[in-house]
């Protein structure tokens, strides 16, 4: 399946936009080992977050390098035809892929903490 991407450009600034609600969204880690969402924003536009810096579970939220807060409304998008979209959109950055993580960071959310201590993807915010 083909996919365009008529253009791009930046979020808008953490000032405008602090936090942010998600509906369909997965989680992954990249080549580089950091994590970041993919998301569809709204029809016809998905966004790469900055790196994941920290998660609060109480409040279903992480917060990414950029200072912004992604507020988890709905499990990990399983729509395959969104899903390839929005892991499209990450390949068109040039990124590297190393393996989706979107259910442990799920299952540790509902939890309201991480399964096991060798699962910690992300640091609490403190």
């Amino acid at each position: 399946m083909d996919f365009y991407f008529g253009n791009s450009r930046q979020a808008p600034s953490v000032a405008l936009q602090a936090e942010v609600d998600l509906h369909h969204w997965r989680i992954l880690q990249l080549d580089t080992g950091l994590l970041h969402i993919t998301a569809q924003m709204s029809a016809g536009t998905f966004r790469v977050t900055t790196s994941l810096c920290a998660i609060d579970f109480l409040r279903k939220v992480v917060i990414t390098e950029s200072g912004r807060s992604y507020h988890f409304c709905e499990p990990p998008e399983e729509d395959s035809t969104l899903v390839s979209a929005m892991l499209a959109n990450v390949a068109r950055g040039r990124r590297m892929i190393s393996h989706d993580v979107s259910e442990t960071v799920w299952s540790a959310l509902e939890a309201g903490a991480w399964l096991s201590k060798d699962a910690v993807l992300i640091p609490k915010v403190q």
